[in-house]
C-alpha cells in the first residue's frame, strides 16, 4: 500500500520537485499552497507525511501547525524552508509542544541530496491498521486502558483518573486512540468498542474497591453509543456483572460530539445519571452547541479544553475564557476540571483562580494499572462522589 504525503509550499517549483522526489520513493503525493487551501479541504491532511514550508504568504507554518493540532493530525512533519535554523528550531519546538510528530528541518537547497535520510524515520512507521484488524483486536481483547490521574488542585490529592484507550496490536505495537477512534467510526464499531471500554473500566473499579480505593474513573462515551438500542438494559447487566458503585463512574461526553436529537440524548443521559453515574462535558470550548447542551442536559462536571489551558500564560484572551468558563461551571453547580496542565505557571494560575480539579503531564502522565498503584498509593485520599441531583 502506498504511503500518503502532502507538500505545503507556495513555490510551484519546490512543490513539483518534492512531488517528484517523493513519488520516486513510493509515495502517493498531494500538494497545497497554504492554509487557505487546506482549510477548505481538511481531509487532505489525513496523510503519513507532510513537507511544510515556513513562509506561506499571508499565513505561516505556525498557522498550519496550529491547524494540525486542532485536527489532531498524526502525520510526520518535515519542515522544508530557506529560513534560518533559529526560525526552523522555533517551528519544530512549537510543534513538539503540541504533541505533533516533528521529524526536523531540511533546507530547501539540500532537498535532492538529503531528503532520503529524513524519510527513513517516517517509513519505519508500520502501515495503518484496517477495520479487519480492529475487529480482530476487539474479538481477541487486545484493547487496554491506561489512567491519567485527576488532582484536587487545592489539596494536591489524587481523587480520580481518566481512562485512556490503547491497543496492543501484535505487528504494530501500542496504538493510540487518535488512530483507533477514527478507524472505529469509519467501520461503525464505536458501539462495540465503547462497551468493551466500559467493561474494562468496571473491571478496574472492582479491583480498586478490593484494594480499599474509592477513586472515580472517567470514560468517554460517543454519540453512537448514546443512540444505541437497548442501552439501559445492557448497562444494567454490565453494572450487575461487576457489582460496582456507579457513583465512581464518570461518563464523559465530548462537547463537539453531535448528539443529534437533544431530547433523546437528555433522556438517555438522565437515565444513566439516575443510575448513579456522573456526567461530564469534555473538551468544553471547542464546539458550537455547548451552551444548548448545558441548558438542556444536566452535567456534574465541566472539563475545559487544553487548547485554552496551554495558552494561559501568554494569551490574555485564553485566560479570560478559562476564567469565564470556571465562573459559568460554578454557577451551574458543576465541578470544573482543567485539562492539559503542562507548566507550574498554569497550575499556579488555575489553583489561584479556584479550579476544582486538574490533569496534565506536569501533574502526572498516564499510567498502566500496576504503575499507577505503586505511584499514587500515598497520594490517594478518601473521596465521596457527589450524589446525583434530581
Amino acid at each position: 500500500m502506498s504511503r500518503l504525503a502532502l507538500v505545503v509550499d507556495d513555490d510551484a517549483d519546490i512543490r513539483s520537485l518534492c512531488e517528484h522526489l517523493l513519488i520516486q520513493r513510493g509515495y502517493c503525493v498531494d500538494t497545497a499552497t497554504g492554509l487557505e487551501e487546506l482549510a477548505r479541504s481538511p481531509h487532505r491532511l489525513q496523510v503519513d507525511l507532510i513537507l511544510l514550508d515556513f513562509s506561506l504568504g499571508e499565513f505561516t507554518g505556525l498557522d498550519i501547525l496550529e491547524y494540525l493540532f486542532d485536527l489532531k493530525i498524526g502525520a510526520s512533519i518535515l519542515v522544508i524552508s530557506g529560513c534560518h535554523h533559529d526560525i526552523a528550531n522555533r517551528i519544530i519546538h512549537y510543534g513538539e509542544q503540541r504533541g505533533l510528530d516533528m521529524l526536523g528541518f531540511l533546507h530547501k537547497s539540500k532537498l535532492i541530496v538529503e531528503l532520503e535520510r529524513w524519510l527513513i524515520p517516517a517509513t519505519r512507521k508500520p502501515n495503518a491498521p484496517t477495520g479487519e484488524d480492529l475487529a480482530r483486536g476487539l474479538a481477541e481483547e487486545e484493547l487496554f486502558l491506561v489512567y491519567q490521574p485527576k488532582f484536587d488542585l487545592e489539596r494536591n490529592r489524587v481523587v480520580g483518573v481518566e481512562a485512556l484507550l490503547r491497543w496492543q496490536e501484535p505487528s504494530r505495537g501500542v496504538i493510540s486512540p487518535d488512530i483507533i477512534i477514527p478507524l472505529a467510526e469509519r467501520h461503525e464499531m464505536m458501539v462495540e468498542l465503547t462497551w468493551q471500554v466500559l467493561a474494562l473500566a468496571c473491571r478496574q473499579l472492582r479491583r480498586w474497591r478490593r484494594l480499599g480505593w474509592n477513586l472515580s474513573l472517567a470514560v468517554n462515551v460517543p454519540a453512537a453509543w448514546i443512540r444505541s438500542a437497548d442501552l439501559f438494559e445492557a448497562f444494567d447487566r454490565l453494572i450487575a456483572r461487576y457489582d460496582i458503585a456507579t457513583g465512581n463512574l464518570i461518563l464523559e461526553v465530548t462537547e463537539s460530539t453531535t448528539l443529534g436529537c437533544l431530547g433523546y440524548a437528555k433522556h438517555i443521559l438522565s437515565g444513566l445519571r439516575q443510575r448513579g453515574c456522573r456526567l461530564s462535558l469534555d473538551d468544553f470550548g471547542t464546539g458550537y452547541s455547548s451552551l444548548m447542551q448545558l441548558h438542556r442536559i444536566t452535567f456534574d462536571e465541566l472539563k475545559v479544553d487544553r487548547s485554552f489551558i496551554s495558552r494561559l500564560e501568554q494569551d490574555k484572551r485564553a485566560e479570560a475564557i478559562a476564567l469565564s468558563i470556571l465562573d459559568l461551571g460554578h454557577r451551574l453547580g458543576m465541578t470544573v476540571v482543567a485539562e492539559g496542565i503542562e507548566t507550574p505557571g498554569q497550575h499556579a494560575l488555575l489553583k489561584a483562580a479556584g479550579y476544582d480539579l486538574g490533569q496534565g503531564f506536569w501533574l502526572a502522565r498516564p499510567f498502566a494499572e500496576e504503575d499507577l498503584i505503586h505511584w499514587c498509593h500515598h497520594l490517594i485520599t478518601p473521596f465521596t462522589p457527589a450524589r446525583p441531583r434530581p
